[in-house]
This record gives C-alpha cells, structure tokens and sequence, in this order.
C-alpha cells in the first residue's frame, strides 16, 4: 500500500513538472541562482561582519537585536512595495542598496553611520527571505511546493556555508599578509582580539574590510541574474490594475481578514520563538571567540558546520510533514533543540582546546538542523493562511511584529542580559524556556485542526 502511494506521488509530481508553465520555471530558477548569491552575502554578514562590528562599533553589538527591530520594520515597508512593483523592479534595486551601506561600514569609524548603515544594508538583505515565499505561492506547482521550499534554503544555506568556511580564513589570511606573519600564528592571535593594540589592531581590522567589499561587489551578481525575470502583475495581486483603488471600507474588510484564529496563534508562535532566539544567534561567533576562547578560524569552522546541519535539517521537512503534519513538525522540532542549548549554557564546562571545540560543534550542529528542519514546512504554512492579495501585508505585519520582539531583546541584552559575560550563556537558559513554552502551546491550540493544513490547501488547488 505505502509503496503503491508513494509512486502514485511520484507519477503525480512528474506530471506537475513536465506540466509547469515555462516563464513561471524559468522565474524560479532564476531566483534560486539569486538566493544562492545572496545566501553567500549572508555567509559574511552573519559570521565575519560580526565580528568587526564587535570591534569598530560594540554598541551596534551589544544592542543588536534593537537595531534588527529597525531592519524588520524597514522590511516590512520594503516587501509590501511587491504588490505595486512587482517582483523583478524590487530585486533590481536591493542589490545595489545592499552594496553601497555594506561598503560604508568600512569606510568610517563613526559609529551612528555605521549603525544606519548596517540597518539599511541588512534590510536589503532580509527582503530576500520574503520574496521567495511569496513567488513560490506564486510561480511552483502545488504537488512540489514543500520540496522545492527545501530546495530554495538548501542552494542558500549551501553557498552560505561555503563563503562562511571561506570568510574566517580569508580575514586570518589577510591578517597574515598584512602583519607579516604566518597563517598560523595570525590564527592563535585572532583568538584574543581583545589583547590587540596599534598598528596589529589596525590590520586586524583592515582584513574584515576587505573581506566585507570583496562580498559587497558579489551582490551585483545577483542585480544582473535579476534583468532576466519576467513577471506579470497577476503574479503578485489579484488584479492587474493596480490603478482601480479600492476603497476605505473594503481596504478595511480586506485587512480584518488578517486578524483570525490562524493568523494570530501563528504571529504569537514565531514571536515567542524568535524572543528566544535572538538573545543567543547572533551573539554565536562572539560566544565562540570572546568568551569560550576558540580561535577565530575554528570559529568560522564550527559556525560552517552549523549552517551544513541548518541544510540537512532542510532534507528532513518534507518527510516530517507528510507523516507528523506540519504543525507537530513545527512545534516538535522547537521543543528538542531546549536540552541543546542548556548544554551550550554550560559550555565552560565541557574541557579547553580539541575537546572543547568538538563538543560545543556537534552541539551546535544538532540544534540548528534540528530547529531548522521544519522551516521549509513553516515557510510554506505562512504563506497559504491568507490569500494572494494579503501575502505580502501578512509578511510585512509578521516583520512588524518581529521588530517589538528585537526590541525587547535589544534592551534586554543592552541594558542587562550582556552586562557580563555570564549573560552570553545565560541567553540559551532563557531561550530553551521560550521554546519548550511555544512548542507546546502551538501543540494544544492549533495542531487538532490544523496539522494537515499543507495537505488540504494543496488539495483545493488541484480541485480549481
């Protein structure tokens, strides 16, 4: 019986293929070659650029999350101009947005300018991740949607890792040349930053500005792929006309159906997640490096081998999602990342040098494919609990809402969580809780009607 369906799946899904109308295939794989582009770019930005900021600009460091509540606000405005503009005049303009602040940030040692423009730089970089969900709804046939989710985060999250690896090596590389010393020796010294003085800082600091131009001009890559899409309006709206202006009262009947059941459980489930997360992810390269000691070219190793697992996890979701539903997907792959990062809470702990770097590795390994093992299903729920039209106002009030989320941890780490350094580990402590509690709560509200939601949508697709 089982092997008599999945072949029936198989047969189905071939069809879908050979089926695919061609402009909406060569629109996809055109943005998968763009995202991969950009998941390099985010290599950098997530690893190396932290870094710099941590020593050029700590106050953007230490209240991080406040100014990525700014950078979720600007992409909330951002990614509601796809219903007027479309997809192809967007991903025209945030190449070059995106290159011009990341090369700023190298160019003065204001801190209020490198701060906004890290801001407007991360923005650009953030509407990517919106995009492809809503050309997906859009563009991919239903019978390979959820596979093709996972294929669009596996080809980002894979040159990710690889600038990644790269990026931490190039900065100890470049950090050789211009001290005149060995790699090895470069890499032991960038270790203890903070023990840097003078002219050793300075060059210190002068190869994460290479490397961050370097990663700048590749973003242009992405802005030429770009010329070649071809969208249509029906694409991203309902109406082609955008001229025709509802009025007032239906703009209004339009947007109350954004505030539901669904909706609301769904916004307060990511919410809570992401209050969590983001006392610790992106304090992870500095954890490693500042406080647990572990050179910076391990560093950006281990930090590799986490994305690898974010990509393996990514292979996982759509067998998750067809035998445990994509709720109890989402909400259990929450719940068993909290004993992971207790461990991590502990790291001081678990030895120094070789045994220290495997363990807190697997560690980190195993939490970020286990948490990201369902984010293709998520990425898909996301977009078909509302209509066409309202998509790209969904995501945008989703980053709204996620911005008063950085808020919180922003002053919460700025004014009290990272005043010492026992607050870095503390961070997995608080989050682990935040995780176990949403997990469990979108378990008991919304898994009994909604687990199959993914299966019935795309079931009501086909019937049209």
């Amino acid at each position: 019986m089982r092997k008599a369906k999945n072949k029936r799946d198989k047969i189905e899904e071939e069809e879908a293929i050979k089926n695919w109308d061609p402009r909406y295939k060569r629109n996809v794989i055109l943005y998968l070659c763009i995202y991969g582009v950009m998941g390099a770019v985010t290599g950098i930005t997530n690893d190396a650029s932290l870094s710099y900021y941590s020593l050029v600009a700590p106050h953007l460091i230490s209240a991080l999350n406040l100014f990525e509540a700014m950078v979720s606000i600007l992409i909330s405005i951002l990614i509601l101009s796809v219903h007027n503009m479309g997809y192809r005049k967007v991903l025209l303009a945030l190449p070059p947005l995106t290159a011009v602040f990341m090369i700023l940030t190298t160019l003065t040692t204001n801190q209020p300018i490198i701060i906004i423009s890290y801001i407007l730089s991360s923005s650009a970089i953030g509407v990517y991740d919106l995009m492809y969900p809503l050309m997906w709804t859009s563009y991919v046939p239903s019978k390979i949607r959820t596979k093709m989710f996972t294929v669009v985060m596996v080809i980002n999250l894979v040159t990710e890792s690889i600038m990644m690896f790269i990026g931490g090596k190039a900065v100890v590389y470049i950090f050789s040349k211009l001290q005149g010393i060995s790699y090895r020796a470069a890499s032991n010294l960038s270790a203890q930053p903070d023990a840097m003085k003078g002219v050793m800082l300075a060059n210190y600091t002068n190869a994460y500005k290479w490397v961050i131009i370097i990663t700048a001009l590749i973003t242009f890559i992405a802005f030429a792929l770009a010329l070649f899409i071809k969208d249509k309006p029906v694409d991203y709206r309902s109406t082609e006309d955008k001229s025709a202006k509802p009025s007032m009262q239906e703009k209004m009947a339009t947007y109350k159906k954004l505030v539901n059941y669904k909706t609301v459980v769904w916004v307060l489930y990511i919410c809570a997640v992401q209050l969590g997360a983001g006392l610790f992810i992106q304090y992870v390269p500095i954890y490693l490096n500042n406080i647990l000691h572990i050179p910076r070219g391990i560093t950006s190793t281990i930090n590799t081998l986490q994305t690898v697992a974010i990509f393996v996890g990514y292979f996982f979701a759509p067998y998750l999602a067809k035998k445990l539903g994509s709720i109890m997907t989402i909400a259990i792959s929450t719940i068993i990342c909290a004993p992971l990062m207790l461990v991590m809470a502990n790291a001081k702990m678990l030895g120094t040098g070789a045994v220290l770097f495997g363990v807190v590795g697997t560690i980190l390994f195993f939490r970020s494919g286990l948490a990201n093992a369902s984010m293709p299903v998520q990425q898909e729920v996301q977009m078909i609990l509302v209509d066409k039209d309202l998509r790209p106002a969904f995501s945008a009030v989703i980053e709204v809402a996620l911005s008063v989320v950085g808020v919180i941890d922003g002053l919460f780490t700025e004014f009290y969580l990272l005043k010492t350094q026992q607050g870095y580990a503390n961070a997995y402590i608080i989050a682990a809780a935040l995780y176990i509690v949403s997990g469990i709560v979108l378990i008991i509200v919304f898994a009994k009607k909604y687990n199959r939601i993914l299966r019935d949508s795309h079931a009501s697709e086909e019937a049209k």
